[in-house]
């Protein structure tokens, strides 16, 4: 089973274009609450995404949120953010929002809600903790 860092290593490869990796990319980074956070470029997948907000958090010792942003209609960026102890389940979304946007893209219609995106975050802390 490929690890989840290498899937990531792959899936930024199939970004690269020259112009992509000298914008924002992608980025891992800490925050000061202590958490972590993963910022990535998919204006690629722009077509299947509205902007979202993060949707908060019910206290500072567990969570995981996420943001949209869309900049002049061209550029797309997401943000995970999560607590300390986030960093697996942050990377296992990413993967599995990125995976659900292909398949959209495959089909040629539909917009991955921030409704969806939660039920991804969701599932895929389900399955990360019956797995530990």
């Amino acid at each position: 089973m490929r690890s989840i860092v290498d899937w990531l290593q792959d899936w930024t490869k199939t970004q690269i274009d020259g112009d992509w990796e000298h914008e924002q990319g992608i980025s891992i980074g800490m925050l000061d609450n202590p958490g972590w956070i993963l910022r990535a470029d998919i204006s690629n997948y722009g077509d299947f995404l509205k902007a979202s907000e993060p949707l908060g958090r019910d206290n500072d010792e567990d969570w995981i949120d996420f943001e949209i942003r869309i900049i002049a209609k061209t550029y797309v960026y997401i943000e995970i953010f999560g607590d300390i102890n986030k960093l697996n389940q942050i990377l296992h979304s990413f993967k599995a929002i990125i995976e659900e946007l292909e398949e959209i893209e495959k089909r040629g219609i539909g917009i991955l809600s921030s409704q969806r995106i939660k039920e991804i975050i969701d599932s895929v802390s389900q399955s990360l903790k019956k797995k530990s």
